[in-house]
C-alpha cells in the first residue's frame, strides 16, 4: 500500500495526477486486534514513518464487534486522507456501513485482504464500495500479463472440476505444491538434508508461476530467513466495468495493471 502511496505522490500512477503528499492527509487505521490485525497495525506504524506520512487515529478492535460507530465517528472527526483497515468479513462489513452512516470521504480506503475480498463484502455493500482498495493475492486478470495464469485458471474453472476462477487460497496451494515438485526433483532424495539443501538453492522464475511473484527464492540468512525475497502481492480495486457490474481490477503493480486506478475515493 505504501508503495502505491508513493507512486501517488510521485506521479506514477497511469491517469493519476501527482498528488502531493500534504494533499493525500493524515493515515488513520482499523485493524481487528488478534495476533494478525495487530500486527498489521505495528506494520502500518513502521511503514508510515519510515515513508514519511503522518499517522492519524490506530485502533484496534474485536472482530466480533456488534458496533463500530464509535471507531466510525473518530475516523471521520479526524478526517484522515487514507483509512487502512485489517479485518475479517462480519467487521469488515460493518466498518464500512458505520462509515457510510457517517458519509465518510476519505481520499482512499484500503483493506488487508480478508473479509475486503469475500463475496459477502461485495453483495452486502453493492456499488457503495466502488473505489475501495484491498491487497489480493490472486487474479483470473493476470492471464493478460503471464500466459500460464489462463492455462491453469482454464484447468481449475473446468465444470469437472470447481466451475470457478481461482481465488488466492487456491493459487498459494497450486504454488505451494508446484515448489515442492521443484524442491524434490532438484533433491533428488526424501532425505531431510537433501530437501533442505534444495530448498536453500531454488530459484523458480516468476513467468513459471500463476501468482504475480517475481519469483521463488528463500533467503539463507537475516530477519527474513526461510522466506521468499521474491514474494509481491497485488492491489485491487473495486471498478464498474462497461456493463454495469461491480469487479475488482488490478491497479498496482503498475505493469499490470488491468485499469486506471479511480482516485480520489468518491465518499459515502
Amino acid at each position: 500500500m505504501f508503495a502505491l502511496l508513493v507512486g501517488l505522490t510521485e506521479g506514477k500512477v497511469q491517469g493519476v495526477p501527482r498528488v502531493p503528499k500534504r494533499e493525500i492527509g493524515t493515515i488513520a487505521s482499523a485493524c481487528e486486534n488478534s495476533e494478525w490485525g495487530t500486527r498489521v497495525s505495528d506494520l502500518i506504524r513502521m511503514m508510515a514513518d519510515e515513508y514519511g506520512f503522518e499517522l492519524g487515529p490506530s485502533l484496534l478492535h474485536s472482530a466480533k464487534a456488534k458496533d463500530f460507530s464509535r471507531e466510525a465517528g473518530t475516523f471521520v472527526e479526524g478526517r484522515p486522507g487514507v483509512m487502512l483497515f485489517a479485518s475479517y468479513t462480519a467487521d469488515a462489513i460493518l466498518m464500512m456501513k458505520a462509515l457510510r452512516a457517517r458519509h465518510a470521504a476519505p481520499k482512499i480506503i484500503w483493506g488487508q485482504d480478508a473479509g475486503f475480498e469475500r463475496i459477502e463484502f461485495r453483495g452486502m455493500l453493492g456499488y457503495d464500495i466502488e473505489g475501495v482498495l484491498t491487497r489480493t493475492v490472486f487474479h483470473p486478470k493476470l492471464a493478460g500479463a503471464k500466459k500460464i495464469v489462463g492455462q491453469v485458471n482454464a484447468l481449475y474453472k473446468h465444470k469437472k472440476r470447481a466451475g470457478d476462477d481461482m481465488g488466492g487460497a487456491a493459487a498459494r496451494a497450486f504454488t505451494a505444491v508446484q515448489t515442492w515438485i521443484h524442491i524434490l526433483e532438484k533433491a533428488g532424495s526424501t532425505e531431510a538434508a537433501d530437501i533442505q539443501k534444495a530448498a536453500n538453492r531454488i530459484h523458480i522464475p516468476g513467468d513459471q508461476l500463476i501468482v504475480p511473484w517475481y519469483g521463488i527464492r528463500f533467503a539463507e540468512e537475516g530477519g527474513e530467513k526461510g522466506q521468499n525475497v521474491l514474494g509481491s502481492g497485488l492491489i485491487g480495486q473495486y471498478q464498474i466495468d462497461t456493463d454495469g457490474n461491480l469487479v475488482m481490477e488490478i491497479v498496482y503493480p503498475f505493469e499490470l495493471a488491468t485499469a486506471k486506478m479511480i482516485y480520489p475515493f468518491k465518499g459515502f
